[in-house]
């Protein structure tokens, strides 16, 4: 099969020791643990065991991917990682994965396939690689060279309801019934809520538990959300707390909800929610963490502020 399982081990045992070095460490959320951690594995094991007997890269580079999942895999188990991490870690590590193998190819087996021979321009491409993965790796590392991490997401909907009805729904119990998107299906919804009443001051606790194996290795943490401003026209929240699994992906500063009556009727609802990525890249994390807050967004506005489905306005025109 091309795999030497001794070796395989030993990277296993020391990609589980790196990664629990990074994790445990500031940059536990940072491209050193998503970019740089699957392009080193990826070249060790290139150059390191055998990938395919076969002559053709396309089966060599598929046995590579397997070998990859294999680590993956056990090193996910013996860090006692959560599905919802491995879900999220998954393209990044493949695509990460891939270039490693790229890497390998060009410095290794293409150099072998033209026997040797100086070739200035495949040189330059396996320099290349590695530099180009290093200015990837240095986002978030350096304040230079960070994405700002404060965003926000806003739905802007149109209900027939009125101002005061809206605000006596937001009164009522909570329950999530609606369908979610199915980016959210994978996250766990609260299991109990203790909401009082809509006035400033008031605090709405949500209680979470995440199953990270599915039906063992638990964590529970709860969020505390704080009513800081309730008017006509806008109700502002803060979370005080947040120890629940969300926090470790992105932390949630609060909500703003406008209220703007419709001259024919009914009322115009905006919610916005304000958070900070946490986790590098941006470019990977802050579309994933966008697409995630909006549509949170939408399920309050359904399932709490309107109790109706949502039809958005586009561009909140």
């Amino acid at each position: 099969m091309g795999i030497s399982w001794k070796v395989l081990l030993v990277v296993i045992g020391v990609s589980t020791l790196t990664l629990r070095f990074l994790l445990d460490s500031q940059f536990g959320t940072t491209t050193l643990v998503y970019i740089l951690v699957p392009f080193v594995i990826s070249v060790a094991l290139a150059f390191l065991t055998k990938s395919s007997e076969s002559t053709r890269y396309r089966y060599r580079y598929l046995n590579h991917m397997r070998i990859m999942t294999i680590v993956f895999l056990a090193t996910s188990v013996l860090l006692f990682e959560g599905f919802i991490c491995v879900l999220m870690f998954m393209p990044i590590y493949y695509g990460f994965a891939t270039i490693g193998f790229f890497f390998s190819w060009l410095a290794r087996d293409k150099s072998l396939d033209d026997q040797g021979s100086s070739d200035l321009t495949n040189t330059f491409k396996v320099a290349a690689i590695p530099i180009l993965v290093l200015m990837l790796v240095s986002e978030g590392l350096f304040s230079a060279t960070t994405v700002p991490r404060p965003a926000t997401a806003t739905l802007v909907a149109d209900t027939p309801l009125s101002v005061a009805e809206l605000q006596a729904n937001m009164a009522q119990p909570i329950s999530f019934e609606s369908d979610r998107h199915w980016f959210l299906e994978l996250f766990p919804m609260p299991d109990s809520i203790q909401a009082g009443s809509l006035a400033p001051g008031d605090m709405h606790t949500l209680h979470f538990t995440y199953k990270r194996w599915l039906f063992t290795n638990t964590h529970q943490g709860e969020m505390h959300v704080r009513i800081d401003k309730v008017s006509a026209d806008h109700i502002r929240t803060k979370i005080t707390r947040n120890d629940s699994y969300l926090g470790n992906y992105m932390d949630i500063d609060g909500t703003d909800i406008r209220f703007t009556p419709n001259a024919d009727g009914g009322t115009r609802v905006a919610l916005t929610i304000r958070y900070d990525r946490l986790l590098d890249p941006a470019w990977y994390f802050g579309p994933m963490q966008q697409l995630a807050a909006k549509e949170s967004a939408r399920l309050f506005l359904s399932d709490i502020i309107m109790r109706h489905p949502v039809e958005e306005v586009a561009n909140g025109q």
